[in-house]
């Protein structure tokens, strides 16, 4: 499975190139990270029962770790800046501001450490498979363990905790005093 093979609009596909313009690379960690989160959100709306807007979801996902990259940086917390970008890359679709605040809240609001229903399932179940995928699925959420081997056998794992542990070591260097923000402090 691959990110081409899952985008079918013409803002999902922008969200794609943003990402591999942002990391210098196609079907590279980054973006098989951003693909395993949205099939794992995707299952954890069924396992919840809960109604997605599939297009906001797999943006957001496509987008979630964008702030981490030289794109736009201000000196803000990544996630902050992260849901900026993503509003200027979807911007010419005319979003409602009810779908931009979804997509920016799921962004800005992945690391969170406690449940954030309330922001709304987009939210919510990126966070959660974002944990899910990063611990490799130590923390499952309930989802069966043969079907998250499954998703890392087709969407392969390779060299993501080199591109976190570059990405953060650049958060850690550039802009110490932005990580409690990354976390909702």
């Amino acid at each position: 499975m691959v990110a081409d093979e899952v985008v079918s609009t013409e803002a999902e596909r922008a969200c794609l190139v943003a990402l591999r313009s942002a990391t210098r690379t196609a079907d590279g960690p980054m973006e098989r990270h951003c693909l395993r989160v949205f099939v794992i959100s995707e299952r954890l709306a069924e396992h919840h029962a809960r109604r997605i807007d599939r297009e906001v979801l797999l943006c957001a996902c496509l987008l979630h770790d964008i702030g981490a990259y030289s794109v736009a940086p201000q000196g803000d917390a990544y996630t902050a800046e992260g849901r900026r970008f993503a509003a200027q890359v979807l911007e010419p679709f005319a979003w409602p501001e009810i779908r931009m605040r979804a997509c920016g809240d799921a962004i800005e609001h992945h690391h969170e450490l406690s449940p954030v229903w309330e922001l709304g399932p987009e939210t919510e179940l990126l966070r959660r498979a974002d944990l899910v995928d990063v611990s490799a699925g130590v923390v499952a959420f309930g989802l069966p363990r043969g079907w998250l081997r499954g998703l890392f056998r087709a969407v392969a794992r390779e060299g993501i905790y080199g591109e976190i542990a570059r990405i953060a070591a650049s958060i850690v260097r550039e802009r110490p005093e932005t990580i409690p923000e990354i976390f909702g402090a």
